[in-house]
């Protein structure tokens, strides 16, 4: 039965991946890319990779599809004619191209059933420094103890997104507002559950990260759907200029994991080495605010946010 699941899986992503890329409709590649990405989540899932499971259902799938969708709608309104069905057009290097990815994978898939399972010296440090650290959780203690700089470089690849996309494009003055606030009792009630149940979400990812499958990425993205959520319920609307909140949301993650990087220095540790359990949560809990911040910035494709209406 697990291996009929599995075959199953398998398949599924393997067509998925060829209608994503071969269809001539742009609106029903983006939404076979999302359906991939909830599929690769479960392919994780089923290998034991919960860790990796979230953040593909929540950042692969959810928030990315998502920011597709805007940029869909951005391309109708500035290129309706990108947007009709387009002829395909073959390529000479496409079988080549697709039997060179396709060997690599084969190589990369050789090289893991070849890996040692016994654990290596590598292993035994982790597990060692975990131990020191208070961290149950190796792949949290692989990114922040052993590629930290790694970690502080998503978070600046994160900011350096939204400033790139606020220099090209601008303020969109031609751009549809987000819907007025409208006192509908229906969405009211769903937003006074949904907004709560996924900051309780978002809090408990970031706290379990440390011991089990979690982290910032996870919970600022679940995060960031709830503000993603205000947004198109119109809760929210976007501001042309970036206000105090906002700008310390964005920043505050980079900022904080670089001054407690930069401090233990000044104690004989080495750069970016945390000195406790503490610091982990402390800029974890940084992160996770930049990255939803960030988010739900780019989806509403503004500088800024401002509540609507009183």
């Amino acid at each position: 039965m697990n291996l009929a699941v599995d075959m199953l899986i398998g398949a599924g992503l393997l067509v998925l991946a060829w209608q994503t890329i071969s269809g001539r409709s742009l609106f029903r590649g983006i939404v076979l890319f999302v359906v991939f990405g909830l599929t690769m989540a479960l392919a994780w899932a089923r290998m034991g990779a919960p860790d990796l499971a979230l953040a593909e259902a929540a950042i692969g799938a959810g928030v990315t599809g998502a920011l597709m969708l805007v940029a869909f709608r951005r391309l109708v309104r500035i290129r309706p004619d990108q947007c009709a069905q387009p002829a395909l057009r073959r390529s000479r290097l496409a079988v080549p191209v697709a039997v060179l990815a396709g060997g690599l994978v084969g190589v990369i898939g050789l090289a893991v059933v070849a890996v040692e399972r016994d654990p290596a010296l590598a292993g035994l440090a982790v597990t060692e420094a975990l131990t020191d650290s208070g961290l149950g959780n190796p792949i949290t203690g692989v990114l922040l103890l052993y590629r930290n700089l790694d970690t502080l470089l998503e978070v600046a690849v994160l900011l350096a997104a939204f400033l790139a996309a606020r220099t090209v494009f601008g303020e969109d003055e031609s751009r549809p507002p987000t819907p007025a606030r409208r006192e509908v009792p229906l969405v009211g009630a769903l937003l006074a559950i949904i907004v709560p149940l996924t900051i309780l979400i978002a809090t408990h990812l970031l706290l379990a990260g440390s011991r089990e499958p979690g982290g910032a990425f996870q919970a600022g993205a679940v995060l960031a759907a709830s503000g993603v959520l205000l947004v198109l319920a119109g809760r929210l609307q976007p501001a042309t200029a970036l206000s105090a909140g906002p700008a310390f949301g964005l920043t505050l993650g980079l900022m904080l994991f670089s001054l407690v990087g930069l401090a233990v220095m000044a104690f004989g540790d080495p750069l970016l080495a945390l000195p406790g359990l503490w610091a982990v949560y402390l800029i974890e809990t940084a992160m996770m605010l930049s990255i939803a911040m960030t988010l739900v910035l780019l989806f509403a494709g503004a500088s800024g946010l401002r509540r609507s209406g009183p």
